[in-house]
Parts: C-alpha cells; structure tokens; sequence
C-alpha cells in the first residue's frame, strides 16, 4: 500500500473553489440543495477492489478465524464512512460525499488490525486513517494511501494496545492466497496499469528473501522464510491491493520500478533491527520520503518563478488553507477522543493504599530451594533442541494442602528445569513462614530419565478415597501420571503409597492440568486429566507414542514423520488429543469414561480446567482454557456435558486465543460465578485476557456469559500472561487477582548480549499454513533468544460495586514489581492470619514467596475461614462442590465454591475465605449448599477458621 504520485510535478495554481473558505452568503449550498460528491462511476476500479474485500472480510469473520464479528467490522467501517463524509462537507464542498474509498480504506482496517476486544480502540487508526487524506496532500490530493497511513501510524503510536492483526488468523493457506492473487488479476490489477510495480517488486522482493535466507540459514530453514512469504495472504494483500492504490502510486513504469526497488531496500534495513512489520513501516517510510521531496520541489519552483505569497502557500499544503483547518478539525477530535477515552473508557487510577503488602520471604528465610540444572535444555533429543526452550517452557507449578493434618498448608513443587532431585520436592508447614522438606520415596522415579518416565509437569492434592486426608497425584508430560495414597489415617504418619496401578491411572498423557470433582454427584472424588498435547504421533500407523526426549528413528530416506507434533492452527488447533474423564468406583479405583459420549470430544490443547457451578443448577460445570484456540465452556447437565459455543467471534466457545488460565470465581458480588482466562498481549498477539462476566442464565440454563476484561481493566495488556491467583487479598469482600507474566529467557542458554526476539525469527512461521508449521523441524532456532522475558506479574485489586474500572494494578505499591517468567499462582493463607499469601512458581527459577501484611488501611478488616466436611456417602469428604453463601441476595453477597484447583498450575487453599471489611461483627450467618444438594445454614465466628461437617 505504498503512497505515490507522478514525478512530474503539478503546476502551481490557486485553490480550487473546493478548498476555498466558504464566505458567508458566498456560493456554499444551502439544505434544500443537497447534492452528492464521488460517485462512482461505471468501470470505477475501486468497485471490483471493494468486492474482493468484502468477499474476503465475510470469509474470516464466518470461516477463517479473524478475530473480528460482524458488528466490529460494521462498526469500523460505519466510523471510517461517517468520519470522511463529515469531513468533506466540513473541509472541502458541501456535499454528501458517496464513502466508497473510506468504505475500502475501513475494510483494510478491519482486517489489517487488532485492538484486543477494546471497541473503542478501533476509533484511533480509523481517525489516522481518514484524517490523512486532508491533512497531507499534494497539489490538493491526499498523498498516503489511507490504510497504510492508518496501520503504520497506529503501530508507532498506538503502543501494544493496538497491533497487527495475527498473522496466523489470515487462513493462511495456498488456496487463500491464489484466491487473491486471481481475484486481483481478474478483477482489479489490469485495469489500473500497475504491473510494472508488482512484477519488480515480486522480483526484487524474492532476491530480498533469498539474502535473507542465507543470512538467516543457521536460525531458520531457508525453505520456511520462502514458504512463509509465498503461502501468506498479507503479502499478496500487500502487494496486489495495498501497494498498488492508483490514486497514491506511481503511473509510469519507471517510477513504479523506482518505488518498488526503494521499498524493498527498506524494508531490508528493517529486518536488521528485527522489525516484523516492515511492509508497512518500509511503504510508509518510502511514501514520507516523497511527500517530503515534492513539497520541496514545489517550494523550490515556487522561489525560482518569483510567485507571490498566496499562491507559493497555496502550493504548500502543509501552510494552505484547507490544510490548516483540516488540522484544526483534526485536533479537535483528536482532544475529544482522547478526553472521552482516558476520562470515560479507560480512566487512570492512582491508588494510596492497596490495604496489603506483599512482602517476599527469601528461600534462606522459609528453607524452600530448588537447584535449576543449566544443562536441562539439553534433556530433549538432539532433532528438537532447536526448540528445547518452548517444549520446556510449561510444568513449574505450586499446590497447597495441609497434607500432614496440623492445620497449616503445605506445599509441594514442580521444577521441570530442575536438577533431576529437586523437579518434585514436598514443604511441610513449620509454621511462621519456615518449611522443611521432606523425602517421598515413591516420587524418586520421577528423578529418572525423562525419556523413560516422563517429566513431572504439575500436581493436584485431592482426597480420592474418602479417607478424610490428602493424596496426591503428579501430573506427567510424555509419562504416566502417578497417584499417592496418603497413609495418614491408616497409621498416623505422613507416608505415600504409589497406587497408580492398582488405580488405573491412564498409562501415557501430555499434561500440566488437572481438576477433581463429583462430575455425577455419586459421592466419589472423580478426576479430569487434561491433554496440553497429542501423546501419540499421528502420521504413524501404530499407536506410536510421542516422547520429546527420544524420537523415533527416521525409517526411510526423508521420513519426517516424527517431528509432526507441533499445534495445526494458531488460533483454532484441534490436533491435540482428547482429555481424560476417570469416574471414581469408590474402592478405591478409577474407571476411563468415553469423553466424545461424556460430551466432551474436542481435542484442543487444553492447558488448565476450571470447576464451578456456572448456571446455578447444582451441577459442578467446566471451563478448560486451551492454547491456540477455542476454550470449552462444559455444561454438566446430569453427569453429561454439553458444550457451549457462540455463533460469532466474542462469544464463548468462539475466541481465538491462548487460553492459559482458568479462574472461577465471582468477580462483582452478584452471586454467580464468573470466568477469568489469562492470555498474551503483544505486538504479535494484542489479544489480552478474557473476563467472563456472568449476567445470569436463558432458557435452556445456559449462562450468559459476556466478556468484559478492557472495560473491567484486567485486560493484561503488555504482557505474556499465564496463571492467576484469585481471592480476596485485602479482607474487602471482593475478589482480586494475581497475574504471572513472561515466556522465556536465556539465562540458560545466553549466546548475545541483550537476547534478541525469538518472534523475528519465526514470524513467517506463523503465517505459514498448518502443513509447514506443524513439522517441528522447520521451527526456527529458540537458543539465545527470547519471547518476552521477565515480565512484571500483576496485582489486579478489585475496587468493587461503582468503580470503573473494577480492576486496577497494584503491583508496585504492594512490593510485587519484579519480574520473571513465572507460571502457576497459588493463594493459600500459610500462617493461619486470615491473609491470603502468594506463592509463584517461576518456570527457570525457584518460586516466589509472598507474605501478606495488612496496611491501615485495612488492619481492623475482619473474616471467616471455613473447611467443610462432607458425609462421605452423597458429599465426598472433601465437599468438591459445595457452595457457600454469605449475606443476603443482590450487591452484598459473597459466594465461594469447594474447589480443588482454581487457575494454571497450581492449587490453593481448599479452605473457604472471606473478607468482611471494617463493619462485620463477631459472628456471621452462612449457607451451605451441600456438593448441589441440600442447603444448612449456621453461624461462624469471625477472624479464626472453624470446621464444619454436614448434618451439623
């Protein structure tokens, strides 16, 4: 899309009458003599180019997966539309003006942008967009193609809040892309004579690419940078659409080959910094570098004809008349849009006091080390160590439970990069902050050869026998996961039996998630393990089992078939596998359940599963977040689930991003569950996390779930989001979150100083069809580089009822403003204060460790703590479901639910808590919801945990 006019220059002339002041009761029309400006006429080349557009804009927002509805591309192209009519009748002629360039100019937009399920955001490049066209012209015509001013201007300007649209959501295929090379052709390239532009520029470009693959020979297979480019539709959009706009581009074939040779050669000084939008910042570059050159020129010519002032003026745009009131139109929507944003949609909120600090115990202070293992990235088979670091990027997890029975939490970790004796290690609670730990012998072969066992990849504490005290099962990744019985009752000593056997676990998964709950309300303590990948490689005619540390050998000249394991799609994968869904017998053994007749047949990536009656019927629901695509929203309706989807992008079951978390809780005190799902938000992926906000349920029980993470403020923005922690940190009556950020760095493999972006290397990669990128082999080399390391974690205080927005980050006041790359959250209060501390598992690290220390604030805030009991025969022991209500209907009420894990690698506190505030009193009344059977209330007393067994 790259903005040209004819080097010849245009005489210098007075303004049109068009551009010239209307004088009052001069030659301006009058209401009653509305007339209309740019209609198209018959064989208008714009006509065919909207057609393919619109074609192509229908297809992604019903097929492709663009992640846009239909009522954000309308809105976009209705502000594109009303903004450039109400600008020339202001600007240049009192006419209604027919919008079919905005039309085009807002379509590219739709598509070419992505601005995180913020409708406002879509205002600011569609402003640049339109508003270029009056304020930058030559010799009275706008001089930038308006999309291309509107993209790139938006991605210098706008920050990480608006990016590009990602690259993986253009259907990326070959199908695609002949689809819009021929429709080009066909329709639209023979008619404007710019082939001279797109042949040199198809020819300049595939020498650019083929240096660059040289240079780039040892980070990526040449193969890829050549395949990437030619299967993806955003360069053939460029290239046939974009760069080729007759009324910016250059007419005569010299000056096409001219501008096409310069945009190239830009664009190859781009990838030295390791940009990945140099189409657009190379075109608009080359386009500034001409709009500078002509305005002098005519300056020039001007000086040299002796011309007078007004016309010397006239002739420079930037001084005329028009120019100067398109400016000040422009800025004044511009103060008015700006004001509205930052004082309405999303206000800045300074915070004095957060009510708490999180105050970090060192690991010399609690006893809890583990030692990384620098040599761990070299654990996967030599073919795959290229990309070591991303198949290790996921496992270091924290869960807490008081498994010794003293009441106080304990806690175990899993370290993947770990030294082969620390990637599993268990903490008992020794009280104030100090833990020792303790040697379970059953968990020594999870220190064996990962190519042989797997790697402990996460953990779960549950109580699968009913016994009244925890067991635990380790989660694997390309292993079996093992089950331990906790002997606690049985001899009065903490010890662990491996029963995984006996129990019937599944014999070989790829998981890092895991929940319990009483899917068929019997009783018994059921499990759901998550598949993150395939276990098996599917191109081989056998059950040929995936191992990342021992790939088969090839079996023929050219046999890949073992490196085709990686995702098939960047927003819509669904190469994973099924999940597994074991139904407790209750003796102690599990029985496999048929997912797909459960309800459950999808195969997406599943990386954490939430539990939670969501639509209130006494039924425990599931939300499993999954990576590259759709999330699963599963509605138990009797012990069979049924999936929930929308029609279009936005609704649940329909988003398009990576999902990492899944975080039930109720968020605004209404009194029903609500869902948060953290995500990426990047220059690559502005995409953010999801805040499912429950506005309650329609007919059919279906909750009517609405996302609402921008306007609530817990977008995440900026920043690679994994697990969060949610609960109420400041004893306020309000749930808050604790959100861990960043991917990966190189403290493990450091090659260059400053550790440069892995996404530059492997940007064509995503642009790639799924048969390219699928293929592990052709990933491009992760050693010593990054994806955005180190990331600051979040704070997300809830403000409550009335504020906007409800959420607002308070890392840096509360002492939690280091970074890392950290994974799973745990909230557990560890010393018995009524304060919810924070645990951080950090991926190439040892956790973090949080105490929480009131404020003034909020020192005389009171709780309530609560274990409940179920009776073992139609509860479980450990209540898994059973909800728990404080106050009355409406604003006031605070729901909890039992769960057994809440979030990303990691569990919490079992144990129920709320915050009361300032005005509680010395006793509290509850209701229990029994596991979604009968309800009891009773009264609790406030600041001390107390127990409660059914039937009290």
């Amino acid at each position: 899309m790259t903005t040209t006019v004819e080097p010849r220059l245009p005489p210098i002339r007075p303004l049109p009458p068009q551009h010239r002041p209307h004088m009052s009761g001069g030659g301006g029309a009058t209401p009653a003599q509305w007339r209309w400006s740019g209609v198209p006429r018959r064989g208008d080349p714009r006509l065919p180019f909207a057609a393919i557009l619109t074609a192509y804009v229908v297809m992604g927002t019903l097929w492709l997966g663009f992640n846009r509805s239909p009522a954000q591309v309308l809105l976009t192209v209705a502000a594109g539309c009303t903004l450039d009519m109400l600008l020339h009748y202001v600007l240049r002629e009192r006419a209604l003006l027919v919008p079919l360039s905005a039309y085009i100019s807002a379509l590219s937009i739709a598509i070419l942008l992505n601005y995180a399920h913020d409708d406002f955001l879509l205002f600011f490049p569609i402003f640049l967009t339109i508003g270029s066209k009056y304020l930058f012209t030559v010799g009275g015509k706008h001089h930038f193609n308006p999309s291309l001013f509107g993209v790139a201007g938006t991605l210098l300007l706008a920050g990480h809040l608006i990016s590009a649209a990602p690259a993986y959501q253009w259907g990326g295929s070959w199908a695609m892309s002949a689809f819009i090379v021929s429709a080009a052709l066909a329709l639209f390239v023979f008619r404007i004579g710019r082939g001279w532009l797109i042949a040199s520029f198809l020819v300049f470009y595939a020498l650019q690419t083929g240096l660059r693959a040289w240079i780039m020979r040892a980070h990526l297979p040449p193969e890829m940078l050549f395949l990437g480019t030619l299967t993806s539709p955003p360069f053939y959009l460029f290239t046939f659409f974009m760069l080729t706009d007759p009324k910016t581009s250059p007419r005569t074939p010299r000056v096409q080959v001219g501008v096409a040779l310069a945009i190239v050669l830009v664009d190859l000084v781009l990838h030295k910094f390791e940009s990945v939008f140099t189409f657009f910042y190379a075109a608009f570059a080359v386009a500034w570098a001409r709009f500078l050159w002509l305005h002098a020129c005519r300056l020039v010519a001007a000086w040299r004809h002796r011309a007078s002032a007004a016309p010397r003026f006239a002739s420079f745009d930037i001084l005329a008349s028009p120019t100067v009131r398109a400016s000040g139109a422009l800025a004044a929507l511009a103060l008015v849009g700006g004001a509205a944003y930052h004082g309405l949609i999303r206000p800045h909120v300074a915070l004095g006091d957060a009510g708490f600090e999180l105050r970090e115990i060192s690991w010399r202070e609690s006893g809890i080390h583990v030692t990384m293992d620098p040599r761990a990235l070299d654990l996967p088979d030599p073919r795959l160590r290229h990309i070591s670091k991303w198949l290790l990027s996921v496992g270091a997890s924290a869960e807490g439970a008081d498994v010794n029975g003293d009441g106080l939490v304990d806690l175990l970790l899993t370290s993947p990069l770990a030294v082969a004796g620390d990637r599993v290690q268990l903490y008992l609670n020794r009280g104030d902050f100090r833990f020792e730990r303790v040697p379970v012998p059953s968990l020594a072969l999870l220190s064996g050869n990962p190519a042989d066992v797997g790697l402990a990849s996460g953990a779960l504490f549950l109580d699968y026998d009913g016994d009244g005290d925890q067991d635990l099962l380790v989660l694997v990744s390309f292993g079996q996961p093992r089950l331990l019985s906790n002997r606690l009752r049985e001899t009065g000593m903490l010890s662990f039996t491996d029963v995984t056997d006996r129990a019937g676990m599944p014999a070989y998964v790829v998981s890092v998630a895991a929940n319990a709950l009483d899917f068929d309300r019997d009783g018994n303590t059921d499990l759901l393990i998550a598949n993150a990948m395939n276990p098996i490689l599917d191109q081989y005619p056998d059950s040929t089992r995936l191992s990342i540390f021992r790939l088969p050998e090839p079996a023929f000249p050219g046999d890949r078939r073992m490196f085709h394991f990686m995702h098939n799609g960047w927003h819509n994968a669904d190469n994973g596998a099924r999940n597994v869904l074991l139904r407790n017998r209750g003796d102690g053994t599990f029985e496999s359940i048929d997912v797909g007749r459960a309800g459950m047949p999808e195969t997406h990536w599943s990386l954490a599963v939430g539990t939670g009656d969501l639509n209130g019927d006494g039924w425990t629901d599931l939300y499993i977040a999954s990576d590259f695509g759709h999330d699963d929203l599963y509605l138990n309706e009797g012990g069979r689930f049924r999936r929930v989807e929308g029609r279009l992008f936005g609704d649940v079951g329909r988003d398009t991003y990576k999902g990492m978390n899944s975080s039930i809780a109720d968020f605004d005190g209404d009194g029903r569950l609500d869902v948060y799902v953290s995500n990426v938000h990047h220059a690559l992926q502005a995409e953010g996390s999801l805040l499912w906000m429950n506005r309650g349920s329609r007919a059919n029980a279906t909750p009517d779930l609405r996302d609402e993470a921008s306007s609530q403020g817990a977008l995440n923005e900026d920043r690679f989001g994994w697990g969060a922690g949610v609960g109420d940190l400041a004893n306020t009556g309000v749930v808050d979150i604790v959100q861990a950020n960043g991917m990966v760095d190189d403290r493990f493999d450091r090659r260059d100083d400053g550790c440069p972006d892995y996404w530059y290397v492997n940007h064509k990669l995503m642009q790639a069809p799924s048969e390219i990128h699928t293929y592990a082999d052709m990933w491009g080399d992760l050693r010593g580089r990054c994806i955005y390391p180190d990331e600051q974690r979040r704070v997300y205080l809830n403000r409550g009822p009335g504020a906007h927005p409800r959420f607002t980050d308070v890392a840096e006041l509360v002492g939690l403003g280091n970074g890392d790359n950290s994974r799973g959250v745990a909230l557990a209060d560890l010393d018995n204060d009524g304060r919810l501390d924070v645990v951080i598992a950090n991926q190439h690290g040892g956790p973090s460790l949080y105490r929480n220390v009131p404020t003034t604030s909020s020192a005389a805030n009171r709780w309530v703590g609560v274990r409940l009991v179920g009776n073992g025969r139609s509860c479980g022991r450990d209540a898994l479901g059973s909800r728990v209500t404080l106050g009355d209907s409406g604003a006031r009420t605070q729901i909890r639910e039992v769960q057994a894990a809440n979030g990303f690698s990691s569990q919490h506190d079992t144990r129920i808590h709320f915050g009361l505030g300032v005005t509680a009193r010395d006793s509290v009344k509850v209701r229990v919801r029994w596991c979604g059977g009968p309800e009891q209330t009773y009264s609790l007393i406030t600041n001390r945990y107390q127990t409660v067994a059914e039937g009290q």
